[in-house]
C-alpha cells in the first residue's frame, strides 16, 4: 500500500515536471532535498526526522498508519496536499528537539537527539529501578519506578501522555519530566523551561535498563550510568497546509478528546 501510494505521488510530481525521489527510511538521497513526503505512522516520520533534522528540511507526514500525531495529512488528502504544496500553500512550524548524551562510568559518551521523548525504562523484568533526578544540578528527587520520560511538546501526546502527564501545545518550548509506575504518591510530571538541564542516574543494577529515544534507538545503561538532556539548537521543521488544522480539533479527532462516549438514556 505505502509502495502503492508513493509510485502514485512520484508520477503526480512528475506531471509536473518535479523531480521525485523513492527511498526508504533508512536512506538518504545524495541531493539535499527542498522537502521530505513521510508516507507512514509516527513512528516513520520520528525516523525520517532523525535523518533529515541537521539538514533543516521541511518534513510532511502522510498518516498512514494508526494515531498519526505527527502525520496529519490523510492519505485520502495526499494529492490534494501535494497540490498545496507546489501552489506555496504551507507554512512550516518549528518544533523543540533535544540533545542527549549518555555517560558510561567506563567514561564512553554516547550522543543523540529526538524529537519526542527520552526515555529511561527497566528493560524486560518486572522490577522497578532507582532514577536520581537533578535540574541544573539541584537534585530533585530519586524515583523508585518501571522509569522516567523526558518530553517535549511534540512529545507530549506520546507516551508521557499515556504515563499520565500532560496535554501541551506543540510551539512551546519546554521540558516535561514523567514518571512511569513510580512506587510513591509524590511522583507527578514536572514542567521545565528549556534552558535547564536535566540528569538522570541509574542508582540500581537491573539488567536490561535502556534509554530510548523517540521510541528508535536504544542504548544500554547499568548502575552509575547517567544522561544529559538539553534543549538542541536543531529544530524539526514540519509542514503544515493552509488552511491548518488547529491542534485542539486534531486533539478532539485523535483522542475522542471532550467527547461523551456514556450511553445517553431520554
Amino acid at each position: 500500500m505505502i509502495s502503492q501510494k508513493a509510485q502514485e505521488l512520484r508520477e503526480f510530481f512528475n506531471q509536473y515536471q518535479v523531480s521525485c525521489t523513492i527511498i526508504d527510511t533508512n536512506q538518504i538521497p545524495k541531493e539535499k532535498p527542498d522537502m521530505v513526503f513521510v508516507l507512514g505512522g509516527d513512528g516513520t516520520f520520528l525516523s525520517a526526522n532523525h535523518s533529515y533534522a541537521a539538514e533543516g528540511i521541511p518534513i510532511l507526514g502522510i498518516d498512514m498508519g494508526g494515531l498519526g500525531f505527527l502525520t496529519e495529512v490523510s492519505v485520502e488528502a495526499l494529492f490534494n496536499a501535494a497540490k498545496a504544496v507546489l501552489e506555496g500553500n504551507y507554512t512550516v512550524e518549528n518544533r523543540m528537539m533535544v540533545d542527549c548524551s549518555i555517560h558510561h562510568t567506563n567514561k564512553e559518551v554516547e550522543q543523540d537527539i529526538a524529537l519526542n521523548d527520552v526515555v529511561i525504562y527497566r528493560g524486560p523484568f518486572a522490577q522497578m529501578i532507582r532514577l536520581s533526578t537533578f535540574i541544573d544540578d539541584e537534585y530533585l528527587a530519586t524515583f523508585p519506578a518501571d522509569g522516567l520520560i523526558i518530553g517535549t511538546p511534540t512529545g507530549s501526546t506520546a507516551y508521557s501522555l499515556s504515563a499520565g502527564g500532560p496535554v501541551i501545545h506543540p510551539t512551546l518550548d519546554l521540558f516535561i519530566i514523567t514518571p512511569i509506575c513510580a512506587h510513591t504518591l509524590y511522583a507527578r510530571s514536572i514542567i521545565v523551561q528549556p534552558n535547564s538541564s536535566i540528569r538522570l542516574i541509574l542508582e540500581s543494577t537491573k539488567e536490561g535498563t535502556m534509554v530510548t529515544l523517540d521510541g528508535q534507538r536504544g542504548f544500554t545503561l547499568d548502575k552509575g550510568d547517567y544522561i544529559e538532556v538539553r534543549k538542541s539548537k536543531l529544530t524539526n521543521h514540519m509542514v503544515k497546509l493552509i488552511p491548518e488544522k488547529p491542534f485542539y480539533s486534531l486533539l478532539r479527532d485523535k483522542l475522542s478528546w471532550g467527547m461523551d462516549i456514556r450511553k445517553r438514556i431520554d
